[in-house]
């Protein structure tokens, strides 16, 4: 038997149905509404911090285990009337430089009212800034990061992932315990150690050393570092060389001025004369022997041999073989030294002077020792000059009271000088010879020595001066005379202006 069954639409369904699937779905879009709105509306943080000190934020409702992705922050809620990030960093860090650290932090990071912080770098009340860690003071809180909370409720809100959050600022570390170690006690006071660079006190030491010998030897060392610019200054090459007549012309001039200073002091050879008589009575412990005396209207100065000591506190010594008088001219006093007994010299024998001209170069008058000269004075050099200057030396030993004899022309030289025993120590050209009692006599040769006059000087008799022109190996002293006019004394350190001669009636 076959069953055929007719389809028909099912039954309606009943009222009490339609009333019970009506609440269900009531009751299940209440609950999804409800928690929508817990989870916009929940605040995602509770600032607890009060009085500026740090707080610790809370986080609670639905969907809390989604902030787990949020790193632990210091941030700070800007206040109403906040003038900027310079102002912020300077209240919370202390330095309004570190304002950039702030803004790198924060650029570009949306906050919970949509803003966010741009180039402008303006901050509005209630945004929630991270900070770095040293921050502090009011307003400054640690927590969850804000900025971060807000982007996973956004998330959570649209049935989005949530981002992935921005790396947090470095955290604190505080440095490691150094461990203790043994430290070395500096045992010298404060007040030992140098205050001074040793460097300073060396430069100082040198420095017044310096100025000390400098003090004590000023005339020495100014006369060396003048030596070489006196010797280059005498050099002939320095200057052209003039024609003859010029230069026996200018000669001239210089001896005619050196005759006229000569005559307008009549009282030099006074002068000298005192001053010899004054250094040869002086009591030391050896007569002084002046080789010359150099004077001018203001003062005198006396050559002498070196090694000599001043016997008067009216001399004072310039170099090793120059003394020169102070404008005192009192009697010479004794000098006292602490290991040597001193006697006192008998009457000063009467000194023979010579003054021949004036010294090149000064204006002082040179008057020639001739007391203890024995044998020959030689001049050569210049033929006219050498026979003027030794005229000159015999008329003033005639006018000093020596008696000069004049070798007559043709005649030989031992026809006025007897044989004599040879002489075999020669006296010293610059200390000469002890005077006798027997007056010196003056032997004037006006002509130019021969060779056959050599083995008459070498027995000359100790008690003979000789004066003549021409060179000889046998002089005692031996002058160079020079065509302009003056004459180098040798052993006497002298170059002279020689005077003219006096004429003869």
């Amino acid at each position: 038997m076959t069953l055929i069954a007719a389809a028909r639409p099912p039954a309606p369904p009943s009222a009490t149905t339609r009333a019970l699937r009506g609440v269900s779905a009531l009751v299940t879009g209440t609950a999804l509404a409800s928690v929508l709105l817990a989870a916009v509306a929940a605040p995602a943080h509770a600032d607890t911090a009060t009085g500026g000190t740090t707080g610790t934020d809370t986080t609670t409702g639905t969907g809390a285990a989604t902030y787990d992705i949020c790193p632990e922050v210091y941030y700070y809620v800007v206040p109403e009337g906040s003038p900027g990030l310079e102002a912020i960093a300077d209240l919370i860090l202390g330095d309004p430089e570190r304002a950039d650290e702030i803004y790198e932090l924060n650029a570009g990071r949306a906050q919970a009212d949509g803003g966010a912080l741009g180039e402008d770098r303006a901050v509005l009340p209630g945004w929630r800034l991270v900070v770095p860690f040293d921050s502090g003071g009011e307003g400054v809180y640690t927590g969850l990061d804000p900025l971060c909370v807000v982007a996973v409720d956004q998330a959570n809100a649209l049935g989005v992932a949530p981002p992935s959050p921005p790396p947090p600022p470095p955290a604190y570390t505080p440095p490691p315990t150094e461990e203790p170690t043994e430290q070395v006690t500096d045992l010298t006071p404060e007040e030992d150690e140098p205050k001074i660079d040793p460097k300073l006190l060396g430069a100082g030491a040198a420095g017044l050393i310096l100025l000390t010998l400098l003090t004590l030897f000023w005339q020495p060392v100014l006369a060396a570092v003048a030596w070489p610019f006196r010797k280059l200054s005498a050099l002939p090459w320095r200057t052209p060389k003039k024609p003859r007549a010029a230069r026996a012309a200018s000669a001239a001039k210089e001896r005619r001025a050196a005759t006229e200073m000569i005559a307008a002091d009549p009282d030099a050879a006074g002068r000298a004369g005192a001053a010899h008589a004054d250094l040869l009575a002086a009591a030391t412990d050896g007569p002084v022997r002046p080789v010359a005396l150099l004077t001018s209207s203001t003062e005198t100065t006396a050559v002498v041999p070196a090694g000599s000591t001043p016997p008067s506190m009216s001399w004072r010594v310039v170099d090793a073989t120059t003394w020169r008088q102070g404008g005192g001219r009192g009697p010479a006093t004794p000098v006292h030294f602490g290991t040597a007994t001193l006697t006192s010299v008998e009457t000063a024998v009467q000194g023979v002077l010579v003054c021949l001209g004036r010294q090149q170069g000064t204006d002082m008058l040179v008057h020639v020792d001739f007391t203890r000269l024995r044998g020959l004075l030689a001049v050569g050099g210049d033929e006219r000059l050498a026979a003027d200057t030794v005229r000159v030396v015999a008329d003033q030993l005639h006018a000093a009271g020596l008696t000069v004899r004049v070798l007559k022309p043709g005649r030989p030289l031992h026809a006025l000088v007897p044989n004599t025993i040879p002489t075999v120590v020669a006296p010293d050209p610059v200390q000469g010879v002890e005077p006798g009692p027997e007056r010196p006599e003056v032997v004037f040769v006006p002509r130019a020595l021969g060779p056959a006059d050599e083995h008459v000087l070498t027995n000359l008799p100790p008690h003979v001066i000789v004066v003549a022109a021409g060179t000889s190996r046998t002089a005692r002293w031996q002058w160079e005379a020079h065509e302009d006019g003056t004459v180098d004394t040798g052993a006497l350190g002298l170059r002279v202006v020689v005077r003219m001669p006096e004429r003869r009636s």
